[in-house]
């Protein structure tokens, strides 16, 4: 495929997905429809693709980005639907690429984290299928896929692809955001996370997915070299993505966003050609002004509140007494219950109520790390010592892969400030496992045509 021909055909799908966020607006039910044609297409385009590989990254690239819209919009069967979904693609994987599976260290990690499930004390008021799926399934799909992806080789262009496909649904759930609340002024009043603005969903977690977008975007721009129209679309879009993160009032994504990009550009910078290093400080101006424009249309569009969120300072702009919004006491509160209950933990999906016997607030854990030491105890540090160390000992291998810090970092980021409530913190791991192939032998970072 030419340039101009992928590059046309690139700016229709965002086209598409666009519209697509107009029809869920307009049409509620539509919703279910969608999340049923993402399932259908998804395995239609696994079974019966030749790269067994790139199909399921690009299938799990799409279903990690809609989860969050389509939990905003109604359209899962169930709700851990995607999670799920991952597990399924990473058998199927398996089963066609077995005998280049590495990965076992990671259903050790599973295994290690399901005999919580045997130690957990459940009362017969508590529905124990729920609970385990809620506080279970995100690290179960993350092992599951890491498993799939690990040491798997993928050349640089398909993994840029898997991040398009990424930005696809990103690109619908911005259109239903901007006609969910065209009018932000209305609905914000204060510093706090902000649902409206949120097209009617968590914060935090609409920040997540919409961060995930700017760095797309950002490395997009980076890494290509665009025609002129798909150069104004997607620098409008990374404008636009931008603005609705920041007006989510929810900081973490939208700054391990930011964090992650920041690593992007010093790699490439050391491993990139002449072209690349050159195109690195022209992007950078051009991001540093497109981002003074859109924060002060931020500030302006929501009466200065940002500014005010951003400098850990209330409504009235007294500065806050904890910048973590009450996350350190909740870490505070679940390593308690580690000390209590050293060995096994207190049991799996148990941290929410332990931490309501102790001090009468009703409140999930924000931080994956956190509750996998308090519900597991020694095995869930040993699960997480798993998670954290072997991307690291794989990166001494196994070196090819540009992305592999940020993606890191979205993960470790994204589970200290959201836990693993959504599916995106289990494909962007995955991603880190990767073995990126490049067209030339010197792994030399190129702009692409």
């Amino acid at each position: 495929m030419s340039a101009i021909t992928r590059n046309k055909s690139e700016v229709t799908l965002l086209l598409l997905h666009a519209i697509i966020g107009v029809v869920l607006f307009t049409v509620p039910f539509s919703a279910m429809l969608y999340s049923l044609v993402i399932v259908i297409v998804a395995f239609f385009y696994i079974f019966s693709a030749e790269d067994k590989t790139y199909a399921i990254l690009v299938s799990a690239a799409y279903l990690a980005a809609s989860d969050v819209f389509l939990r905003m919009t109604g359209g899962l069967v169930f709700y851990e639907l995607h999670k799920y979904l991952l597990i399924i693609f990473a058998v199927i994987g398996t089963i066609y690429s077995l005998h280049s599976s590495k990965g076992f260290i990671y259903l050790v990690c599973a295994a290690l984290l399901l005999v919580g499930v045997v130690f957990t004390e459940f009362n017969v008021t508590e529905s124990v299928r729920k609970m385990i799926m809620f506080n279970l399934s995100g690290a179960i799909s993350l092992c599951f896929f890491a498993f799939f992806c690990f040491k798997k080789q993928i050349s640089i262009q398909q993994l840029n692809k898997v991040l398009f496909y990424a930005l696809l649904p990103i690109v619908a759930m911005l259109v239903y955001m901007f006609l969910s609340t065209p009018d932000l002024k209305s609905v914000i009043t204060g510093t706090a996370s902000n649902h409206k603005a949120s097209g009617g969903f968590g914060p935090n977690q609409v920040a997540t997915i919409l961060g995930f977008g700017i760095f797309i975007l950002m490395t997009r721009l980076l890494l290509h070299k665009f025609k002129k129209t798909q150069l104004i679309v997607e620098f409008s879009l990374l404008a636009l993505v931008t603005f609705r993160g920041l007006a989510t009032f929810s900081r973490g994504g939208i700054i391990a966003a930011f964090i992650a990009t920041i690593v992007f550009m010093l790699l490439i910078y050391f491993r990139g050609n002449i072209h690349v290093v050159r195109k690195i400080f022209k992007m950078i101006f051009f991001f540093v002004i497109a981002g003074i424009g859109v924060w002060f249309y931020t500030v302006s569009q929501t009466s200065g509140m940002i500014e005010n969120r951003y400098l850990n300072k209330n409504a009235a702009g007294v500065e806050k007494a904890d910048i973590t919004t009450g996350r350190g006491d909740l870490i505070a509160i679940e390593l308690q219950a580690f000390f209590e209950n050293p060995i096994f933990g207190i049991g799996v999906g148990k941290s929410k109520q332990y931490r309501l016997d102790r001090t009468g607030t009703l409140a999930a854990s924000h931080n994956e790390m956190s509750r996998l030491v308090s519900e597991h105890g020694v095995f869930g540090i040993v699960s997480f010592l798993i998670l954290f160390l072997t991307p690291l000992l794989l990166r001494l291998q196994v070196r090819n892969n540009i992305y592999f810090y940020s993606f890191f970092l979205l993960w470790l980021l994204t589970i200290n400030h959201s836990a693993m409530r959504i599916a995106f913190p289990s494909f962007i791991y995955g991603l880190a496992l990767l073995d990126v192939t490049y067209e030339n032998k010197k792994n030399k970072i190129s702009v692409s045509k």
